[in-house]
């Protein structure tokens, strides 16, 4: 569950969370110095899903790219052994 979180919804929901707090800072400073305060629905809410997606997509490359096992090895599926549950694992490739 933990992964999903930190490689799906936080990268994407991260640019707008970014821009909700610019709009909470910017209206209590207009509060406090006069002026005219920016509109939570007047954003740019496409761009910021737009931005969340290659956000999310860029950690996820990256992930893919330095994460797992090494590529070189025979891949041995889930097995039953003496009424055990083997997972499938990766065995490192013979010389």
């Amino acid at each position: 569950m933990s992964r999903i979180v930190f490689t799906y919804i936080i990268p994407f929901l991260m640019p707008a969370a970014a821009y909700v707090l610019w709009v909470w800072y910017r209206t209590r400073y207009v509060a406090a110095h006069g002026g005219q305060a920016p509109k939570l629905e007047q954003g740019p809410w496409p761009l910021l899903l737009f931005a969340g997606a290659v956000l999310a997509f860029i950690v996820l490359g990256t992930t893919a790219m330095l994460g797992g096992d090494d590529p070189i090895g025979t891949y041995v599926p889930p097995h039953v052994e003496n009424g055990q549950v083997i997972p499938g694992h990766l065995e490192p490739a013979k010389p």
